[in-house]
């Protein structure tokens, strides 16, 4: 199955995505925009995990999150990789003064290979975000201008007290996200 770790962002948060988005959406049929209501930040992506190995990543992820505490992320700044002049991804900037997503990512990706299961194994650094729209083909240049004025948008501050680990179940209408935990912090 299909799984990633990510943690939600909080409803008042979320409301101002999907206002953004919304706007965005009348913007560029080229880019594909996502839908507000399955917001997320992605924090890992296992990518395909055999059933009997779900539990070997529920321990790997317990362990992870040994020491981290609730802590507060704001939802600011717009970006795109690999960048603003050649979007492939649109994004909005997570950021957390702790460096807690970070820690959890490299704590991950540091115990994952001993673990004996077939796994995705990040070897790009992480960039907390959460992906607002991917673009098909080439994009407008004037959607690249808009986005590149809205990049200093703050959409406002959470607190993360939950991570969980998702299964996502891709269909034609796009992905659908099923929780196989909730690690509540």
């Amino acid at each position: 199955m299909r799984t990633f770790l990510a943690a939600d962002i909080d409803n008042k948060v979320n409301e101002k995505i999907k206002d953004f988005m919304d706007r965005c959406r009348l913007m560029d049929r080229s880019v594909k925009w996502g839908k507000a209501d399955t917001s997320h930040v992605t924090i890992y992506f296992f990518g395909e995990v055999e059933e009997k190995n779900i539990k070997v990543l529920e321990g790997t992820v317990s362990e992870a999150l040994k020491q981290i505490v609730p802590f507060e992320a704001s939802a600011a700044r717009i970006s795109a990789f690999p960048s603003m002049k050649g979007p492939r991804v649109f994004w909005i900037g997570i950021e957390n003064r702790t460096h807690e997503l970070e820690k959890i990512y490299e704590s991950i990706k540091t115990d994952l290979p001993g673990k004996k299961i077939k796994v995705n194994i990040e070897s790009k650094d992480y960039t907390p975000h959460l992906t607002i729209g991917r673009v098909k083909g080439r994009c407008d240049p004037e959607t690249i201008r808009r986005m590149s004025a809205c990049s200093e948008t703050e959409f406002g501050s959470f607190v993360i007290d939950k991570i969980i680990l998702y299964q996502s179940i891709l269909r034609k209408e796009g992905p659908m996200y099923s929780p196989l935990k909730v690690f509540q912090l």
